[in-house]
């Protein structure tokens, strides 16, 4: 089992690895005995272990900015808050017309998937910036399942959200089956200060549903 929270995958080509994305301590400043544990997660080298990782039956818990990776992976997973321009390139949704810093929404849950166990149709989540995916029509027969999604234009709880229509439809939490393994990509901060009391399960419970086993298996695969 691993686990990547905000801060862990880098968003682009450069290594991240640290809270932030940050380059971290120079080597010289390491004890020669903890040299062989400096390094930075990259998207060319580190991204395919962890594929194969997950192909081969590990299970990734991945959040916050983190979430990112199924679309690392080649998984038919795509940023839903984007635009076309009038050349007809697809880029990111502009400052003046989308951002939501810090402030609590509303997602509807599938509490029938086991990483979303013990939760209530709709759970306030923290949203800062975060990943938002939109699952490809490959999705569901590449065993990917939204397990937490926005399902209207207006889902501001509390604090400020600048242009939160372009949230509806979007996927916040999503369970992917990759190889014997399972990714869970969760979008939004599940563990962020005082919000835990709200969605610490999904972390949990990507813990145990990641790496439980039928009673006559090996492999989580299968399990319902």
């Amino acid at each position: 089992m691993l686990i990547f929270p905000d801060g862990g995958i880098p968003e682009g080509a450069g290594g991240g690895g640290g809270f932030g994305g940050g380059a971290g301590p120079s080597p010289e400043s390491i004890p020669a005995e903890f040299g062989n544990r400096l390094g930075r997660v990259t998207i060319d080298k580190t991204v395919p272990q962890l594929k194969k990782f997950a192909e081969e039956g590990g299970a990734i818990v991945a959040f916050g900015g983190s979430a990112n990776i199924g679309r690392h992976m080649g998984l038919p997973v795509s940023d839903h808050l984007v635009e076309m321009t009038s050349a007809g390139v697809e880029r990111a949704l502009p400052r003046d017309k989308y951002y939501i810093p810090g402030s609590l929404l509303k997602v509807a849950v599938d509490n029938t998937n086991p990483l979303a166990y013990g939760f209530e149709k709709q759970v306030d989540v923290m949203f800062d910036n975060s990943p938002v995916m939109h699952l490809g029509p490959a999705a569901a027969m590449n065993g990917i399942k939204p397990v937490a999604w926005f399902a209207s234009k207006e889902t501001l709880r509390s604090g400020w959200a600048w242009g939160q229509h372009y949230l509806e439809d979007g996927v916040a939490a999503a369970s992917a089956t990759v190889g014997k393994g399972k990714v869970f990509m969760l979008g939004p901060e599940i563990t962020f200060r005082a919000q835990p009391h709200g969605t610490f399960k999904f972390l949990f419970n990507g813990i145990y549903y990641g790496t439980s086993v039928p009673a006559g298996g090996s492999t989580n695969t299968n399990m319902q």
